[in-house]
């Protein structure tokens, strides 16, 4: 009798526990499924059909618009436009962000300034960045070297739109990566010093491991915002130079459903980039979970 009444408490503890984890999560996860999930699933039934986003009359098509889309060159040219990014965006944001943490990553002043200026960039939103580096290629970079500005060289274009990118996300990479170094025990290094480790081994066999969780974070982050993008582009080569030189999935839904007036069409396009988006978010996590890590 007396064990089970001592067993009360905890249980009353546990669910009362439970029940305050349930409040914070429910306001998110509400808003989450009204804004992402409710109206995915509301543009499946419009992806089977030809409708026009004017009239309110649509024409049931079944599969018609799946079978287009994996038919189409442009469909699949804007899919490897936005992988191409997707590599730059990730790979260099994570690179750059990386070595500035490990530079300044021990407090001072001016590490601490650094930080701030650093990050800055994240503020601005994306569009703006756009437009402010779109004016410096064209003015300034392109005069100054004598050379044509990088986002009207087809060849160049891409490798231009990641840079702005990057240069914008690299400061919030950056941070994650300090949060992860400051948390990495001292005396693991001072172990690794007595067995006579150079820097180089203490980097790859203690520094990396331990800051696998921050490659989880930024990975993550930067797979879904970079396989989403549009602003960027659309501010600054508007899918050029040339033909759909940097038309990216976004920008083809984008061009389909407001531009064509095909909402059936592109909705199509929505719900297949959707799935993929979630099918790499899958991989990346079980990859990162594999490791140990959650992702």
């Amino acid at each position: 009798m007396q064990a089970r009444r001592a067993s009360l408490p905890r249980f009353s503890y546990a669910r009362r526990r439970g029940f305050t984890y349930a409040c914070f999560v429910t306001p998110a996860l509400a808003l989450y499924l009204l804004t992402v999930v409710v109206p995915f699933l509301q543009g499946i039934p419009y992806s089977l059909t030809s409708w026009n986003l004017v009239s309110s009359q649509s024409a049931f098509v079944g599969l018609k618009n799946y079978q287009s889309l994996l038919g189409s060159a442009v469909f699949w040219k804007s899919i490897g436009n936005t992988f191409q990014f997707a590599v730059y965006y990730i790979l260099f944001s994570n690179l750059l962000g990386l070595g500035i943490a490990l530079l300044i990553c021990r407090s001072s002043r001016l590490n601490n300034l650094s930080r701030t200026l650093i990050f800055m960039p994240y503020v601005v939103s994306m569009l703006t960045a756009a437009f402010v580096w779109k004016y410096l290629f064209n003015t300034v970079y392109s005069p100054l070297f004598g050379v044509p500005s990088p986002l009207g060289v087809q060849s160049q274009a891409m490798l231009g739109i990641a840079a702005i990118s990057v240069w914008r996300t690299s400061g919030y990479c950056m941070l994650i990566y300090i949060a992860a170094l400051q948390g990495v025990p001292q005396e693991y290094y001072e172990a690794a010093s007595v067995e006579g480790a150079n820097a180089r081994q203490k980097f790859f066999r203690i520094t990396v491991p331990m800051i696998v969780p921050a490659f989880s974070v930024n990975v993550s982050l930067l797979l879904a915002w970079g396989l989403k993008v549009f602003d960027v582009v659309m501010a600054t080569t508007n899918g050029g130079p040339g033909r759909n030189t940097t038309l990216t999935m976004s920008m083809f839904i984008y061009n389909n459903i407001f531009g064509n007036s095909k909402a059936g069409y592109g909705q199509a396009a929505a719900v297949l980039m959707t799935l993929i988006l979630l099918a790499l978010s899958y991989v990346v996590s079980k990859f990162f979970r594999s490791k140990g890590v959650d992702a």
